[in-house]
């Protein structure tokens, strides 16, 4: 076999729990399980917040596990069940029913625990859905919020991780980009920043477009915003708070 050549450059990161490397790792026996809690972990990444599930039907059916684990004892889909089963009863995952009876799976965190409580109490109307396709560059997705961090400010901390998960929910993936954008056509690239033109936006509207509450496209903004930032990327040398984030008095 040939070895593997590794991560190449712009390769994406998926953020996971801190406790899977440390007394999770030492915890997990079973290549099952430990395979089946990462592919769950990236899974419900890259859903990027519009799901917190995964049905056992398409966990079952999904390509990267099957491969993963063609050679265990029993077969593929019966190591992916055992795997789940194993997770499940650790506490890693947590199962529920969905309204037409399906088999889902959360992760055990905070977002998970969330959507887990509201499973249980509401049910969910699972829609029938093509198995997730493998992981690669050719799919390209819309880039999420720590890889726009990442590529524009730098290395993610914990706390910070959490404030970006946050917006995640809050903003629409188009806002997110843009305010990216526009901190870097400011030479402003740091998280403060960006919070802040997403707040704004989210506050002052974003003119007839939002009133109608159909579109998600580029934010508004007031002509006079626009001229005050012309002022600052001409003049924010000779200011003494030009480099500072926060207000200004």
């Amino acid at each position: 076999m040939e070895p593997n050549k590794g991560f190449p450059p712009g390769a994406r990161y998926i953020p996971a729990p801190s406790l899977l490397f440390s007394s999770l790792l030492e915890e997990i026996g079973s290549l099952d399980e430990l395979k089946c809690v990462l592919r769950v972990i990236g899974l419900v990444h890259q859903h990027k917040g519009q799901r917190l599930w995964l049905s056992g039907e398409e966990l079952v059916a999904d390509p990267v596990l099957l491969n993963g684990l063609a050679g265990e004892e029993g077969g593929p889909k019966v190591a992916i069940l055992r795997g789940l089963n194993q997770a499940q009863e650790r506490g890693v995952l947590l199962q529920a029913q969905s309204a037409t009876g399906e088999t889902l799976y959360f992760l055990n965190d905070s977002p998970g625990r969330k959507a887990h409580a509201s499973a249980k109490l509401t049910g969910l109307a699972v829609a029938t859905e093509t198995a997730s396709a493998p992981d690669g560059e050719a799919s390209q997705p819309r880039p999420n919020i720590f890889t726009l961090y990442e590529e524009n400010i730098g290395l993610l901390t914990p706390i910070l991780a959490q404030e970006l998960e946050e917006a995640e929910r809050t903003y629409p993936p188009a806002w997110i980009a843009q305010a990216f954008r526009e901190a870097a056509a400011d030479y402003r690239r740091n998280w403060r920043y960006i919070q802040r033109i997403l707040e704004g936006w989210a506050s002052q509207g974003r003119g007839r477009e939002r009133s109608e509450g159909t579109d998600y496209g580029e934010p508004w903004r007031h002509p006079e915003e626009t001229d005050r930032k012309e002022y600052l990327r001409k003049y924010e040398h000779l200011a003494p708070w030009a480099d500072k984030p926060g207000p200004r008095s």
